[in-house]
């Protein structure tokens, strides 16, 4: 197969050139979608091997861990001249909610609980709202008032995780409300429209589906080798990643008839699990030297060959396609 003229290739090429491709960002994206479900631990040779086709060179990649290493979210190993990188707790803190709130398949139905979060003005000065409501936006939670937010159903494990990040989780309080009469709310259809920003969600989801739809056309298992559907599986997570975890989520009910997040949501479980197994022998194949010497770490878990059971649950699982 000649890689540079397969249209999988050239599909890649031009994603790649739209997507800001930060080398930190694509790390996180590695270790929420690969590292998450087999282990904590990576030599940093492999992951200069597996980060490779996505476009990251090995300066810029050695730069960005060194930096994670600094802030907590990386410790540094070695395993005879090799370094190796352990995810620190407070690195799976700071990665798993965005990862939880990303792979969850979305409720087929809601159920009308909002999940609440009041800052105490008397505690929380107006610059430290401001920061705490663009870190929430982040994760789709809107501003109902200054001092409260409303998401439609997100999980309270991740909630106390949001709020851990933004610092000021002893100046607020989360809640659980529910919602009468959704279909009859004029005024809760109001509320929506003032509090979250649907248009430019959804032209963002709009660029997206331009960049990544085209290759449902594709035949990727003809025309993918296994370094190339990984490439394009890192490069699909990150593409979607922003704009997905922004997203509330509100019910069918509250959106725009024409809500493109509903097809991107389709569109990422088709590719993903089109992709999935035609990148796993590359994975795969570049963890096996770790799987082979992670008796040599004292008290790690090195990363399995193959990923854990509840891998298969992502996104809905592959037998939903």
């Amino acid at each position: 197969m000649n890689r540079q003229t397969s249209p999988a290739y050239q599909q890649f090429e031009m994603i790649r050139s739209r997507l800001d491709l930060s080398s930190r960002a694509v790390v996180i994206t590695f270790l929420c979608d690969v590292l998450r479900p087999r282990g904590e631990t990576v030599f940093l040779a492999d992951l200069i091997s597996l980060l490779a086709p996505v476009g990251v060179s090995e300066r810029v990649l050695r730069t960005a861990v060194f930096r994670m290493s600094r802030d907590g979210w990386l410790e540094a190993q070695r395993v005879g001249r090799q370094a190796v990188y352990r995810v620190t707790a407070e690195g799976w803190r700071l990665i798993e909610p965005g990862c939880r709130q990303f792979y969850t398949a979305p409720a087929a139905q809601w159920d009308g609980q909002w999940t609440l979060i009041m800052f105490d003005n008397h505690l929380v000065s107006a610059d430290q709202r401001r920061v705490a409501a663009r870190m929430l936006a982040w994760r789709g939670f809107g501003a109902v008032s200054g001092n409260v937010f409303a998401h439609p159903g997100i999980d309270i494990g991740v909630t106390r995780q949001i709020l851990k990040e933004t610092g000021l989780a002893s100046a607020a309080i989360s809640l659980r409300a529910e919602t009468q009469d959704i279909a009859e709310s004029a005024s809760l259809r109001d509320m929506v429209a003032s509090t979250w920003d649907l248009t430019s969600l959804q032209q963002e989801y709009l660029q997206k589906l331009a960049l990544f739809e085209p290759l449902l056309s594709i035949d990727l298992a003809a025309e993918c080798t296994p370094d190339l559907a990984f490439a394009l599986r890192m490069v699909l997570m990150h593409g979607f990643k922003q704009v997905v975890l922004r997203d509330p989520g509100l019910p069918a009910q509250l959106l725009p008839a024409d809500w493109a997040g509903h097809r991107a949501r389709c569109v990422i479980r088709q590719l993903y699990w089109q992709l999935v197994p035609l990148s796993e022998p590359f994975i795969t194949r570049h963890l096996q030297q770790y799987v082979a010497a992670s008796h040599d770490i004292a008290g790690q878990t090195g990363p399995q060959a193959e990923p854990a059971p509840w891998f298969f649950n992502r996104l809905g699982g592959p037998d939903t396609i």
